[in-house]
């Protein structure tokens, strides 16, 4: 099973993939693969929203303007999987 959830959002009339998992920001390795996946989007079409839940934990979400790439998918699920473990 996946620790991600994902939830197709309709905005303006586009219908956007979204993906959202929690991470414990005092886990420094968690951290540190969060801060990969931004790494990664750099430069990219690809979108994180960061939403605070409290002091340690936080939501994040990322979507993309068109459609995750196999690549994209493959990157994310390996570093969310790791980081919410």
């Amino acid at each position: 099973m996946e620790k991600y959830d994902v939830e197709v959002l309709e905005i303006k009339g586009e219908k956007i993939e979204t993906w959202r998992f929690k991470i414990n920001t005092d886990n420094k390795n968690s951290v540190k693969l969060l801060k990969e996946i931004v790494d990664y989007i750099n430069g990219t079409n690809l979108k994180i929203v960061i939403d605070p839940i409290d002091e340690i934990f936080a939501n994040i979400y990322l979507y993309p303007q068109e459609i995750f790439t196999p690549i994209d998918r493959e990157f994310f699920i390996e570093r969310i999987n790791k980081i919410v473990e």
